[in-house]
């Protein structure tokens, strides 16, 4: 099964990117391979640039406040697993202080680095971190991986709080939704918001061949599916195509 996600605001995209960021930069971390540790160097500049946002460190400490009020509501329900709940809003404390205590922008020691951004520069020029272009970053991939990945662990250090401010809050939102089984009709389907705000849309579908191609407003949700094809362009699909549809509101 494949699972297509939508975010509804900025801070939800955001969220997604970082964890996309974070996983894709802990699997190549793992490796002894100095290519991928190249690769992994590559999403060191993404997640400084994301995570040195003022804005969206903002928008994540105000909602974090608003899910700690709405857990806080619930403390009197006998239907709730208090202890869970408690957990729960500890996990939410415990992320927001590491976020709320970070000095300065947590990129700075990657891009106060003349090494990395000499890096940098040259990563979009075709070839432009060979050997004959950074020779300094040429014996660093040829230095032992042991090496490589405690440098490479020192950069990305500072940025570790977000790595679990937005595991905490993608958790807590994917929870929130209920997923139901609907059909899209000849490949679309559209739904009425019904006046609510919803932060995330998750599809499943079990074709992996499929893709979906979403748009959404206050008024209408609309998803078209399509069937991926290497060598032509992508075709809408002219077949009733089902689902499983969650609409999360945390």
């Amino acid at each position: 099964m494949i699972v297509y996600e939508y975010p509804f605001n900025e801070l939800v995209r955001s969220m997604l990117r970082l964890e996309y960021l974070f996983a894709r930069f802990n699997h190549f971390l793992k490796s002894d391979d100095a290519e991928l540790h190249h690769n992994a160097i590559t999403i060191l500049f993404d997640l400084g640039d994301i995570g040195s946002r003022g804005d969206i460190k903002s928008l994540l400490l105000k909602e974090f406040e608003r899910q700690k009020y709405a857990l806080h509501g619930l403390k009197t329900s006998q239907k709730v697993d208090q202890e869970a709940l408690l957990l729960t809003i500890s996990e939410i404390d415990k992320a927001a202080l590491s976020i709320n205590q970070s000095v300065g922008k947590p990129n700075s020691a990657i891009t106060e680095s003349e090494w990395l951004n000499a890096i940098r520069t040259r990563l979009n020029i075709p070839g432009g971190t060979s050997p004959i272009d950074l020779p300094s970053y040429h014996a660093w991939k040829n230095s032992p991986s042991s090496q490589r990945r405690e440098l490479l662990e020192k950069y990305v250090a500072p940025l570790l709080p977000w790595h679990e401010a937005c595991q905490v809050f993608l958790r807590l939102l994917r929870q929130s939704g209920e997923a139901k089984d609907v059909t899209a009709h000849l490949g679309s389907f559209q739904q009425a918001p019904s006046g609510k705000v919803y932060q995330l849309m998750r599809i499943a579908l079990e074709d992996d061949l499929l893709f979906s191609e979403i748009s959404a407003n206050k008024y209408l949700l609309s998803i078209r599916f399509l069937r991926s094809d290497k060598d032509k362009k992508p075709q809408l699909v002219n077949e009733d195509i089902s689902f499983r549809l969650t609409l999360c509101q945390f």
